[in-house]
């Protein structure tokens, strides 16, 4: 399921590397990631943590690591996918619940890396719905008013206040 961008485009290039995500169920269920670290374990023994001034949630730490083998760690493709497909999930089964529709859906998410003409990297994320059962201009539809709704979709379409704030490391809590 390798993509790549199309070539007759003039600023298209080939891909880097592309991330493949799958979610079902939305922020209730999982996601899949493709070509996650084959050596991950995640476990309380392992990279979950228990912080003193956490009261009862422990904070879990993953590894990260770049888009290249050997992977030891998630990458931010990977990252960005995960959050996408899981919003947009949900999202989706908000918008089929309320109007009635108790159809199964998936949201599947490719986010490619690529070379920016201006300089350094660029992602260029897609998100592919599937909604079981469902005329294919019904499943647009769901599809386009579940994207409008999601926050994470919001801020890929440029909706959302993004800021980067400098913290001094003597005011790091």
């Amino acid at each position: 399921m390798a993509s790549t961008s199309d070539s007759s485009t003039p600023t298209a290039s080939r891909a880097l590397y592309t991330a493949h995500v799958d979610n079902a169920d939305g922020t209730s269920g999982h996601v899949r990631i493709h070509d996650g670290p084959a050596t991950l374990e995640i476990s309380p023994a392992g990279t979950t943590e228990r912080r003193e001034d956490a009261a009862s949630s422990p904070e879990v730490v993953l590894p990260t690591g770049a888009p290249s083998a050997p992977a030891h760690g998630f990458n931010p493709e990977q990252f960005l996918a995960m959050a996408w497909s899981t919003c947009l999930g949900e999202t989706l089964r908000v918008v089929l619940t309320e109007r009635g529709l108790p159809h199964e859906s998936q949201v599947s998410v490719e986010v490619e890396l690529h070379r920016d003409p201006a300089g350094g990297f660029r992602f260029t994320p897609r998100a592919l719905v599937t909604i079981e059962q469902m005329a294919p201009g019904e499943a647009r539809q769901l599809a386009e008013a579940a994207h409008a709704r999601c926050p994470v979709s919001k801020l890929l379409s440029g909706q959302g206040a993004m800021q980067v704030e400098l913290v001094m490391p003597q005011d790091r809590g």
